[in-house]
């Protein structure tokens, strides 16, 4: 017997239409943002990975999805959305047609991680990035939208935690005085760690393993390494997000996973059980980096799986649609032909969905009860005598009343269904 791969799953129709719509409302906060929809392939090379997200990150190093093509070409399933779209942007020069360009995007990404719940190795992401604005309240518009958008998702209590990387300068400043910190126990490292040290030390402070995150429990703070034009932008953020009532911490060991982030960056925690469940941050350098004009530039995303599939709102499939349902006298087809045309018509002419039951030959009941679990909301019922009379019956599944209609009758009351 066959199965998904672990780390996979199916979307079976009640997800599914839980999913679309929380979909429609998110595009609908974004859009009314003045956001566009983009899409990128989900295959790209390998090595624009390597340079924007950065060589020694967990995602290319350990977690990336890559194969040779038939002209030995290294190729990589997606692992996150920002590097594409900005590949995109520079392709295309959407930014240089507009220097104002706010994009979002879904569709699936793939990580070769450890599944647990919530994660997989294939998962659905929704993100937006903003470019062309170096602007504090930019990146608390940002904030605010996600907020908006998790509240959607019925996520439950959560807590932006918030930080400043600073600039490249201040990178580097910070990354001496870590070193110097880390040096003094590097044997009591993990491997990962002891290399992230001579290549990129702000990196462990993004380490899962628990004597690493011990040893920098009592590590530098970033903010001491922050020159004072950053600080003062950091403050400028924080100010419009207590404007716009962002909920936020300051985390001063939050680094994000991405090599390309510089000054604010964020993750959103939840707060029952202290997941991150979206993340994000300012990304100034990436565009000029991989071969674009220098860009501002600023993002977000989160996993669907892990805010919406296990919120705490629970959802019920709403009940809706028409099932025609008949049943004819043995050797006859009236009853059929029929509810078949009827059935084509009223798709021409309303909106709610219309099916026609499949259990030819069963009993009025049987087909009733298989609508009843379609989440069918109402049936038109076609039998021998509502032929002879000219009639249909329409019926409500909730609460099982019934009316006898005109067939001339049928169009206008079926749609006020």
């Amino acid at each position: 017997m066959y199965q998904a791969l672990r780390g996979t799953y199916d979307l079976l129709p009640d997800e599914a239409e839980r999913l679309r719509s929380f979909l429609n409302r998110a595009i609908s906060i974004l859009e009314r943002a003045g956001f566009r929809e983009i899409e990128t392939p989900i295959i790209e090379e390998a090595r624009l990975f390597d340079r924007s997200v950065g060589e020694g990150s967990d995602i290319v190093s350990k977690e990336m999805y890559t194969f040779p093509d038939r002209k030995n070409r290294l190729l990589a399933l997606r692992p996150e959305g920002t590097a594409p779209i900005v590949r995109a942007c520079i392709e295309h020069n959407i930014y240089y047609a507009n220097p104002s360009v706010r994009l979002y995007y879904f569709g699936p990404m793939f990580r070769y991680n450890r599944p647990q719940k919530g994660r997989y190795r294939q998962f659905l992401q929704l993100g937006v990035e903003i470019f062309g604005s170096e602007a504090a309240y930019t990146d608390a518009e940002c904030l605010y939208l996600l907020s908006e958008i998790l509240k959607e998702a019925g996520t439950g209590s959560f807590c932006v935690e918030l930080n400043s990387l600073g600039c490249r300068t201040c990178q580097d400043n910070y990354g001496k005085t870590l070193a110097e910190f880390l040096e003094k126990r590097k044997e009591e490292l993990c491997e990962d760690c002891r290399n992230r040290l001579q290549k990129n030390p702000l990196r462990t402070l993004d380490c899962k393993t628990l004597i690493c995150k011990e040893i920098l429990q009592d590590s530098p703070a970033i903010k001491n390494s922050i020159c004072i034009p950053c600080e003062e932008k950091f403050k400028e953020v924080l100010r419009y997000c207590d404007m716009l009532g962002v909920k936020y911490r300051i985390n001063d060991k939050l680094v994000r996973g991405l090599d390309y982030y510089t000054q604010t960056v964020f993750e959103v925690i939840a707060e029952d059980g202290g997941n991150a469940i979206a993340a994000g941050g300012r990304y100034d350098k990436l565009v000029e980096d991989m071969g674009g004009r220098p860009t501002p530039a600023i993002g977000f995303a989160f996993g669907l799986e892990r805010c919406l599939f296990n919120s705490v709102r629970a959802v019920e499939p709403k009940k809706k649609g028409i099932r025609l349902v008949y049943l004819d006298k043995p050797g006859e087809t009236r009853a059929l032909e029929k509810a078949f045309k009827l059935m084509v018509a009223l798709r021409r002419q309303i909106e709610t969905p219309v099916t026609l039951s499949s259990k030819e030959g069963k009993k009025i009941g049987n087909q009733l009860a298989m609508a009843d679990k379609d989440n069918c909301r109402f049936a038109l019922i076609f039998g021998p005598e509502e032929i002879e009379k000219g009639e249909v019956i329409l019926r409500d599944l909730d609460s099982g009343t019934q009316e006898s209609l005109k067939e001339t009758d049928l169009t206008e009351r079926v749609k006020k269904c």
